[in-house]
């Protein structure tokens, strides 16, 4: 073997000292260097498959309320009016009562509203009318509703189960009406088809934890 001259071994030292940085450096950017035919390449570090802009992840608003209105008109309910609901024996009895909410007030567990009643249309919308004979009835749940969905005014149906009755004041005046505790609410809106401000929203509403002051 023939040994090696002082400039060959200078030479093989300056392309060592070149090669081991180029190293290091490979291996703080996770092997994104190929250091042979074996090494892979990857795509990506550090970050995940991205999902395509077009791909909906979440139910469009519309959707929603399609999926809450079938589950609204799906329920079953005992076909009772406020009024027939006064009698004793109908307490625990489900209904879905459509109508406007006239007051809400605040109690130790949450609210109650006070709503004037309307006869439910084939969807369970309040359908108004000269010819209708609107009663009044309680509905309470525990918690308190975001006041720029729910509000005076807000038509609303109500699915719940009747648990007492009680003197509901209107007008100046009162008069006995039925106590609901509320299962569900559904939000209804006169908005124009494909607004969608927050006060336009339709669909189930679902109380918070603390109740309003």
């Amino acid at each position: 073997m023939n040994p090696m001259s002082a400039d060959s071994r200078r030479g093989l030292l300056a392309s060592l000292r070149s090669a081991v940085p180029a190293a290091l450096s490979c291996s703080l950017i996770l092997s994104g260097c190929a250091g042979g035919a074996d090494a892979p390449v990857p795509t990506r570090v550090g970050t995940a498959t991205p999902v395509p802009m077009s791909t909906p992840t979440d139910p469009s608003p519309v959707d929603s309320a399609s999926s809450d209105m079938k589950a609204l008109t799906a329920v079953t309910v005992a076909s009772l009016t406020p009024d027939e609901a006064l009698d004793p024996r109908q307490v625990g009895k489900r209904i879905r009562w459509a109508g406007a909410i006239h007051q809400i007030a605040p109690t130790g567990r949450g609210v109650c509203l006070t709503i004037l009643y309307a006869p439910g249309g084939d969807a369970g919308q309040p359908r108004w009318s000269r010819e209708a004979t609107p009663g009044t009835f309680r509905a309470c749940t525990d918690g308190s509703y975001d006041r720029t969905l729910v509000g005076e005014t807000t038509n609303v149906t109500i699915i719940g189960r009747i648990s007492g009755k009680a003197n509901i004041g209107m007008g100046g005046g009162s008069s006995p009406g039925p106590v609901v505790e509320i299962e569900k609410l559904f939000r209804w809106s006169d908005c124009l088809s494909g607004d969608t401000s927050p006060d336009c929203s339709i669909g189930f509403v679902m109380p918070g934890a603390a109740p309003d002051e």
